[in-house]
């Protein structure tokens, strides 16, 4: 539950509070406005043991709605972690917790029925999660497959690439894709680099196809410089937005799986970011509400 409108400045304060998994306990010094979107968070349930060990915390719904309500956030989509495998019971009871304020991405294998696609679909799932590499991915070229099972739900493919030259080398088949395309994390532009690395290239030729959206969540993957607002990542976020304000997407990435070391990310201050990035309110506003609302809540 976030807290009310601001009815003077549009905005949506939040709380400040303790929250799992989150580093910091004040809420951001921006307020977000009414329907802002956390597209990309994940859950963690005990009742739902995870297919495998990458991952040994755990982050139950009622913990995010900690976080949305010191966050200001009115709505989220909730992403399959790689622990629980093509396992979606977790995610799905999460759906449907958090009501038609949620939508979900899933992991499932190329062989799923469409009959559990369209279940899926009835929950609140709205796209397909695949990886480039890592314990179990997908060869670019099977990205196709996906696509054309998915067409009919109006789903997207999102796309973890892990590391960036994985996006360089699997460009060819992404711009293919005949379906929209949401790309993770930045697009694991490597730093130092940053914004000057090949990588970056590949990622605006991407967005210039008009069918590609990116998320700007977990900075701390690629960051050299720390949780003292991930400033190397500055340059990349204001030329992607720059690019295309039109399909950027901004996610907390709680509960933050991939920092194993206290104190974890600080939600509030990585939010709070998206103000450097984007002086203007409106463009904000895009990212926040009018975007997310275009591709997760369009039916």
């Amino acid at each position: 539950m976030t807290s009310p409108a601001n009815t003077l400045s549009g905005t949506v304060p939040g709380t400040a509070m303790e929250v799992p998994h989150s580093g910091g306990s004040q809420a951001p010094h921006h307020p977000v406005p009414p329907g802002a979107v956390d597209c990309h968070h994940h859950i963690f349930d005990p009742r739902f043991p995870r297919a495998n060990s990458r991952s040994t915390i755990w982050g139950t719904v009622d913990d995010y709605r900690r976080l949305k309500q010191r966050l200001g956030l009115s709505r989220s989509v909730v992403v399959s972690p790689q622990s629980y495998g093509f396992d979606n019971r977790c995610l799905v009871d999460a759906l449907d917790a958090l009501g038609e304020q949620a939508r979900g991405v899933v992991a499932v294998p190329p062989d799923v029925s469409d009959a559990e696609l369209d279940r899926l679909h009835l929950h609140g799932v709205r796209g397909v999660r695949l990886y480039l590499i890592g314990d179990a991915p997908t060869p670019p070229e099977r990205f196709i497959d996906y696509a054309r099972r998915i067409e009919r739900l109006g789903w997207h493919i999102q796309v973890i690439a892990v590391e960036g030259e994985a996006l360089m080398a699997a460009e060819p088949a992404l711009q293919a894709l005949p379906c929209t395309l949401v790309i993770d994390h930045f697009g694991y532009v490597p730093q130092p680099e940053g914004a000057a690395h090949p990588t970056m290239a590949a990622l605006l030729r991407l967005l210039a196809n008009g069918k590609t959206y990116v998320k700007l969540s977990a900075p701390y993957i690629t960051s050299r410089l720390g949780p003292q607002g991930y400033a190397d990542l500055d340059a990349v976020a204001v030329a992607l937005i720059k690019a295309a304000p039109e399909r950027v997407l901004w996610g907390s990435d709680w509960p933050h799986t991939l920092v194993t070391t206290d104190p974890k990310p600080d939600d509030a201050a990585m939010l709070d970011r998206l103000v450097r990035w984007a002086p203007q309110e409106s463009v904000r506003h895009r990212i926040l509400v009018d975007n997310p609302g275009r591709l997760y809540w369009k039916d």
